[in-house]
């Protein structure tokens, strides 16, 4: 069991990994098709992901973090918008999944590292 969970974990970190690297790439690529073909590789690299984390939460591998509150949701909204410059119009929004100080939602399923315990 100790293996398979050491292994799931991995598995999470790698994925994680990749979809920094994609996110990367996508945002530094000027050809269109190239850009697109590495969405779609995003795309299914999140849905692998989400896959493998829901795997790992019914096998009581992963316990997600609890939710933050909207206050804290705010706050930290506040506090990037302020530092960041960004207005109103950013694109970001209550619900695109940013809250606490790891950038990562409790509904997200990830934080910190693998959030593997």
């Amino acid at each position: 069991m100790m293996q398979e969970k050491a292994m799931v974990s991995d598995a999470l970190n790698s994925i994680n990994a990749d979809l920094k690297s994609l996110a990367d790439m996508i945002s530094q690529t000027e050809n269109q098709e190239l850009r697109s073909a590495l969405q779609q590789m995003r795309n299914e690299s999140e849905k692998s992901q989400f896959e493998l984390y829901n795997l790992a939460k019914s096998l009581n591998y992963y316990v997600p973090s609890q939710k933050a509150s909207q206050d804290a949701i705010s706050q930290v909204k506040s506090e990037f918008t302020q530092s960041s410059g960004m207005g109103g119009s950013s694109g970001m929004s209550g619900s695109s999944g940013m809250s606490g100080s790891s950038g990562m939602s409790g509904n997200s399923g990830m934080s910190g590292s693998s959030g593997m315990r």
